[in-house]
């Protein structure tokens, strides 16, 4: 990453902070207490879309996630600092070449293990938008760790509508609206495609209630990949 791109990310993820402390939040049906009280491991299951207002809400003392090795992800890294998220850079493999993903992953599984949460972004790091990709199930598969699925919506956000994941930026003195999901136990599916299944399904309906006017567009851009 070039110097001036390095600068970049590091000034936006101290704006980011920044517009996070003139903000609050709102959760809604939050299940963490009861995990907590029970001392059960959890993993979030977020949108693409919603990585920034995550990251500047998660309120954990200290969260894992995994961050793809693209110029995306060498952006994505200030913010995860900042607050207090610990990145373990890797993707899902392309055309047969593993791009670090089978290590993060490995990784993120033992952090999980040492009983902290993990926050992935399902549909990343390429889409389609809203298209469950396969890790948050072998995580909670190899772990125990039970799934909540999670869209953090700003009521004031700008809107990149020229990618795929249609990012959310979120704006000053906005209510960041925390939506969750039942926890989702991973030895209640037989296998893995189940699992991953059940979380894409949870993740459309979440999204439908949190944000009805995304889910719509979202709902109209999956169709389109499948054709």
């Amino acid at each position: 990453m070039s110097v001036l791109r390095w600068l970049a990310a590091w000034l936006g993820a101290i704006i980011f902070v920044c517009i996070r402390n003139t903000c609050r939040l709102q959760t809604h049906d939050d299940p963490r207490p009861g995990l907590r009280g029970r001392g059960q491991g959890y993993i979030y299951a977020i949108l693409h879309a919603h990585q920034i207002a995550a990251a500047l809400t998660h309120g954990e003392e200290l969260c894992g996630t995994m961050v793809s090795r693209s110029v995306d992800g060498d952006l994505i890294i200030p913010i995860c600092t900042l607050n207090n998220i610990r990145p373990f850079r890797g993707s899902s493999s392309k055309k047969g070449q593993d791009k670090g993903g089978t290590r993060a992953l490995t990784q993120l599984i033992e952090f999980v293990r040492s009983g902290r949460p993990c926050t992935m972004a399902v549909d990343g790091p390429r889409g389609p938008r809203n298209r469950v990709q396969g890790g948050v199930a072998k995580i909670a598969e190899a772990t125990g760790a039970h799934i909540v699925v999670t869209c953090v919506i700003p009521r004031r956000r700008w809107i990149l509508r020229g990618t795929w994941d249609r990012m959310q930026i979120p704006g000053p003195f906005s209510t960041f609206d925390a939506w969750f999901s039942e926890p989702i136990d991973p030895r209640s599916y037989d296998d893995l495609e189940m699992l991953r299944a059940r979380v894409e399904d949870v993740l459309t309906a979440l999204e439908k209630r949190s944000d009805p006017s995304e889910a719509t567009i979202a709902s109209r851009l999956v169709g389109g990949s499948r054709n």
